[in-house]
């Protein structure tokens, strides 16, 4: 076939570009995985993969768990936690394998809707192109001692690596976003609702998605659609209905979804979240500090190139869109503003440690796309581009089988969450200083022999094979409590609270020593002891390192 046939081809076929360009998303991620630091599957995590994983292993045995994260996670992964076991790295594996051989492609594909429906295909094959090569081709634009932390901390979790909610969160927006531009141009009322229904996914999987709906809202009130904003609106009720049912079941209803502080000696407890006036609740879900979001700026010019670049190109991307469509630039630069307004002021987010990259990921392909955009610029050439390399919008029937999956992924979270009882505490806990949630459910065939001057521990522990491992054992006094003047009593090292209808429930003990065998010997004096052990990793495989992400069941022991 001559060249010009496949030119021509490809504009009408755009999977002739898009399949090769997959494969080679694979082969860059394969590289990419072979060569950063890692330990096996363990790639450097740092955000909520426990919550997810441990509410799954709850899902999976029947029961609600505290529900300080949204429900669609958790029951996606339900069957692999039924399988895998307990412990999130024997999981991991399969995660990882799903986000890249899935979501990945899905957001290529996306990358190339959205653009195609910005600037043409021809703007849509590159933005397909720059996907792939967009987060590596940013490494040398930071300064070399910031390259640890984009190349080895920032990029797994940016290309699918981990298993944190923020990867999937950006997929299902890329998808909406997809049908939000397919009906400001083709008016179609199934775009609409698609969009709508994939949005409210996004903020099952992560409430803090919300920030997403502002976007498509203000575009179907710039373009006068006013009927495909309600239709939208209407669209996110059932999963929002579901998210209202699973927050309720377990830890109660609350504007801001957030871990519960660490209890201080008190005479009381402060509240938990849901317990505050509403208006308390706002205030700290949308923090809006203007000195936070300088603080952000700063960190870009500390740190990249010039942070002067970064403040031109959504400006000057939003211009190029706005030649298009004002709607479209509306779309991009309240996506993109929602996000970095509200999660920039958060004291939490900050380029210094790049967590900026992890909380704010779901907002970057608004930025990648006002990118992308800039061709649009170029005089002549960008007005003439979307003309010579149309992409006209094709009419999708959905058949009614395809109504089928998504009536399970609506359906089947709320008869679960309405259904199933709440848990007793019984199979999870949460480390309150490494704000972990772990599956109690171990048995790890823990045994002690007296030894001079202690115990010698010994265990039966299952190592996962996904990755190097090591075990970190705890103690504490057999019952205690928490502090001076602070009546709640620690039985077995666990303390369980009501809050709403699953407890919060958290293991209070103190860390004695890691090792890598199944034995340790604890120099402890007389007196009643609760030992637990936890299997710890982390993506270098340094023992001092790293959290647990499993932990046994108690063993209470009597020392004379």
């Amino acid at each position: 076939m001559r060249v010009a046939e496949r030119l021509s081809l490809a504009r009408h076929e755009p999977w002739i570009v898009l399949a090769p360009l997959v494969v080679a998303q694979w082969v860059v991620l394969a590289a990419f995985a072979l060569t950063v630091q890692r330990n096996g599957w363990l790639f450097y995590q740092g955000g909520d993969q426990t919550w997810f994983y441990t509410s799954a292993w709850e899902l999976a045995h029947g029961r609600i768990p505290e529900t300080l994260v949204g429900y669609l996670w958790p029951f996606v992964l339900a069957p692999l936690a039924l399988l895998a076991g307990p412990n999130f790295l024997d999981g991991l594996p399969v995660i990882i394998l799903l986000q890249v051989l899935v979501l990945a492609p899905i957001a290529l594909f996306s990358a190339y809707w959205i653009a195609a429906r910005i600037g043409g295909r021809l703007l849509g094959y590159f933005a397909a192109a720059a996907w792939i090569v967009a987060p590596f081709a940013a490494q040398p634009l930071f300064v070399g001692r910031y390259h640890e932390r984009w190349n080895e901390q920032t990029l797994p979790q940016a290309l699918g690596f981990t298993a944190l909610g923020d990867f999937p969160s950006m997929v299902l927006l890329l998808v909406a976003a997809v049908f939000v531009l397919r009906a400001l141009d083709g008016g179609a009322r199934g775009d609409v609702i698609a969009a709508g229904i994939v949005v409210g996914l996004a903020i099952a999987l992560k409430p803090a998605n919300g920030l997403f709906v502002f976007a498509p809202l203000a575009a179907f009130a710039l373009a006068h659609r006013w009927r495909a904003g309600l239709e939208f609106a209407l669209a996110l009720t059932p999963a929002l209905l579901t998210l209202a049912v699973w927050k309720y079941r377990g830890t109660g209803i609350s504007v801001l979804a957030l871990d519960p502080s660490v209890l201080a000696a008190a005479a009381e407890p402060p509240p938990h979240p849901s317990e505050l006036p509403w208006w308390e609740q706002v205030r700290d879900f949308v923090p809006l500090d203007i000195d936070q979001l300088n603080h952000q700026f700063l960190g870009f010019r500390e740190y990249f190139w010039s942070a002067r670049l970064l403040e031109f190109i959504p400006v000057a991307g939003v211009i190029a869109v706005a030649r298009r469509s004002i709607p479209k630039a509306a779309f991009f630069a309240v996506w993109l503003a929602a996000f970095f307004v509200v999660k920039g002021s958060s004291p939490a987010v900050s380029v210094e440690t790049a967590t900026i990259w992890r909380l704010l990921m779901p907002a970057w392909p608004a930025y990648f796309f006002l990118a992308v955009s800039l061709p649009l610029l170029v005089p002549v050439w960008g007005a003439r581009l979307p003309e010579r390399f149309p992409a006209p919008i094709r009419v999708v029937r959905w058949p009614r089988r395809a109504l089928v999956p998504v009536a399970l992924l609506l359906a089947v979270p709320l008869i679960g969450s309405t259904l199933l009882p709440p848990s007793k505490g019984q199979g999870a806990a949460k480390l309150p200083l490494q704000s972990l949630f772990l599956p109690v459910d171990q048995d790890v065939g823990l045994a002690v022999a007296p030894v001079e001057g202690g115990l010698d521990l010994s265990w039966r522990a299952p190592k996962p094979h996904s990755a190097e491992s090591f075990f970190i054992v705890y103690r504490s006094p057999l019952e205690y409590t928490l502090s001076e003047g602070d009546p709640r009593v620690i039985r077995q090292g666990k303390l369980c609270e009501p809050t709403g209808q699953a407890p919060r429930c958290t293991i209070e003990m103190t860390e004695v020593g890691r090792t890598r065998t199944s034995r340790f010997v604890d120099r402890v004096g007389p007196g009643q002891w609760t030992y637990r052990v936890g299997t710890a990793a982390n993506w270098l495989d340094d023992e001092s390192r790293g959290d647990p992400f499993v932990i046994s069941r108690p063993l209470n022991i009597s020392v004379e």
